[in-house]
């Protein structure tokens, strides 16, 4: 089945808690065979708020990772943000729901949009508009160190 996909926007998380990650900031990200990215790992609540934002670009094949200690609904947002991103909302390690985010460039999150998982999830990928492109809900999600 096909991701529907919605315009929005992401940047900063709401948190309510951290999974245990790998000791690095950094890991690789692979989605079902043909995917993969570097992605920096947002492990701090700060880190969680401020996300990608205040980058004037995201190279190919990069993104970063939020893990939270439970499944919970996320509510996320893109303030600050200079470009669009897919984000993957993922659960028990599968993809739930994909979205293209637009930028807000105001710097402020309460005068930009919210965009709320599609249930709940234990962690949200964040790559370059449309390198998500093709994948799939169910598809399986690993991160290695």
């Amino acid at each position: 089945m096909k991701v529907p996909r919605t315009s929005a926007a992401a940047l900063a998380t709401l948190l309510t808690g951290c999974a245990a990650m790998p000791q690095s900031s950094t890991a690789v990200v692979s989605i079902g065979a043909g995917a993969e990215f570097q992605v920096e790992l947002a492990r701090t609540a700060e880190e969680q708020r401020n996300g990608l934002s205040g980058r004037p670009e995201l190279s190919e094949g990069t993104g970063m990772l939020f893990t939270f200690g439970n499944r919970a609904e996320r509510q996320v947002w893109m303030a600050g943000m200079a470009v669009p991103i897919d984000v993957a909302w993922i659960v028990d390690d599968q993809v739930l729901a994909l979205d293209t985010l637009d930028p807000c460039t105001k710097t402020d999150r309460d005068q930009c949009p919210r965009w709320t998982s599609p249930g709940d999830v234990d962690a949200l990928l964040e790559v370059p508009a449309g390198a998500l492109d093709g994948i799939e809900t169910g598809t399986a999600v690993t991160v290695r160190p």
